[in-house]
């Protein structure tokens, strides 16, 4: 493929390790799920508590960016545009720390309590 001639972007990239990346992330994937359908006993509660804990601070820190725009009397406003300017990173951090939580939730519903 020639369409990029002087470029080492992506596709060159994935056309020369891209059988080695897939493999890495299945090795990773079968490793992460192993370790969440072992889990049982003191293990799994420590792990609850983390994720409920996560599931805490990321709503705190959406609570905390929303909080300015609660006070002027919008309720039913969503996104990152809604929220003043300097609190845009907590607001874009709480959420991510909050869909990380929920997929650590998740993966918790494969193991066995």
């Amino acid at each position: 493929m020639d369409t990029h001639r002087q470029s080492n972007g992506l596709q060159t990239f994935l056309g020369h390790w891209g059988f080695l990346l897939a493999a890495v992330v299945a090795i990773l994937a079968s490793q992460v799920l192993m370790f969440f359908t072992r889990l049982t006993g003191a293990r799994w509660i420590w792990v609850f508590v983390a994720s409920f804990a996560l599931l805490i601070v990321g709503g705190c820190l959406i609570g905390y960016s929303k909080f300015p725009v609660y006070r002027s009397g919008r309720f039913f406003t969503f996104g990152v545009k809604s929220v003043p300017e300097h609190l845009r990173e907590f607001y874009r951090w709480g959420w991510r720390v909050f869909l990380f939580d929920v997929v650590l939730a998740l993966c918790l519903l494969l193991s066995r309590p």
